[in-house]
């Protein structure tokens, strides 16, 4: 007979992985229950959401899911950090607190990022991005360029025209 609580376990773990495209695994081990929590609620305002639970429950659930990969990674004390839209900041809460833990924890155990299986170093990688609106902003700044020089391209000629003009007409009064 399976443990009721496992079996709760795996349904709320299958309700927040069906939408999950990016979610990180990180080693929490050696932060006391307080520590943990200050780390979910840094995590939560960054826009994530902070799980433990067992190895063998995440990983039967990211297989339900087609995830793999995880077997060698799903070993000790693993946390389940999910990621909603922007990846960024609950990275950059993660490694901000790690960084100002004496241990240097959580460290990552890796994770996947929109499909694809990331290893340790991703989670350092993107804390170091800008956030997703910065992102977007220097996309259009880089889309709009091109458009402001062919507007002052194409308005270059008639002001020529109407300078040649001006010195026209005032060379015309002096004379």
């Amino acid at each position: 007979m399976a443990n009721p609580r496992n079996d709760a376990s795996v349904v709320q773990l299958r309700e927040l992985l069906a939408g999950a495209s990016t979610f990180f695994l990180v080693d929490y081990q050696g932060l006391s229950a307080g520590e943990l929590n200050a780390l979910r609620a840094n995590v939560r305002a960054a826009g994530g959401r902070l799980l433990v639970a067992k190895n063998t429950l995440i990983n039967v659930v990211l297989k339900e899911h087609g995830v793999e990969g995880f077997d060698e990674t799903l070993t000790g004390p693993t946390a389940l950090v999910l990621v909603g839209e922007d990846p960024v900041a609950p990275a950059k809460a993660l490694a901000d607190y790690a960084k100002g833990h004496p241990r240097e924890l959580p460290s990552s155990k890796g994770g996947y990022l929109q499909g694809s299986l990331v290893g340790k170093e991703a989670l350092a990688k993107i804390a170091k991005l800008p956030a997703r609106d910065v992102l977007l902003s220097e996309l259009v700044g880089v889309l709009q360029a091109p458009l402001v020089q062919l507007v002052g391209v194409l308005n270059a000629p008639p002001q020529n025209l109407v300078t040649v003009l001006e010195n026209y007409v005032a060379k015309q009064k002096e004379a």
